[in-house]
């Protein structure tokens, strides 16, 4: 059994470089879909907040001040939160597309990550929905406080 083992084809660079390419696609996709995933999140929880704040819990209007202001400041937080997230995250997957396109030159195989496909990453489109709740929180946060 152990000559058959000696036997086999040894490991080649080449070898090394398809399974670091490997790894580095898996990662990205891996990265994308969280991505995409805690955006999901994120957009459920705004809409939950941005229901809670047309609420009307309390008679008392000063109450229902303080009610909003903290919703909106808490809509604030998130918004921060998110957009720092989203930045991380598109970090990472810019680095495993960096890594990846460095491993295919190496094996001498077709871009994964092509960039001459030119256009807008949709992972820096997305820094949109953070940007914009955060918008929507200040102008919350401005009129509760009128």
């Amino acid at each position: 059994m152990e000559d058959a083992e000696k036997r086999q084809k040894p490991i080649t660079n080449v070898d090394k470089f398809n399974d670091m390419l490997r790894i580095f696609t898996n990662r990205q996709d891996a990265e994308a879909n969280l991505h995409w995933s805690r955006n999901s999140y994120f957009l459920v929880v705004m809409s939950i907040l941005i229901l809670a704040y047309g609420q009307k819990p309390v008679e008392n209007i000063y109450a229902l001040t303080w009610f909003r202001i903290i919703i909106s400041f808490l809509g604030i937080i998130l918004s921060i939160t998110w957009l720092f997230i989203q930045y991380r995250s598109s970090q990472y997957m810019l680095y495993y597309k960096n890594q990846a396109r460095k491993f295919t030159k190496l094996v001498d195989a077709p871009d994964v990550y092509p960039k001459e496909l030119g256009g807008f990453e949709i992972r820096k489109l997305a820094y949109i929905l953070p940007i914009a709740f955060l918008v929507i929180w200040a102008a919350f946060l401005r009129l509760s406080m009128l």
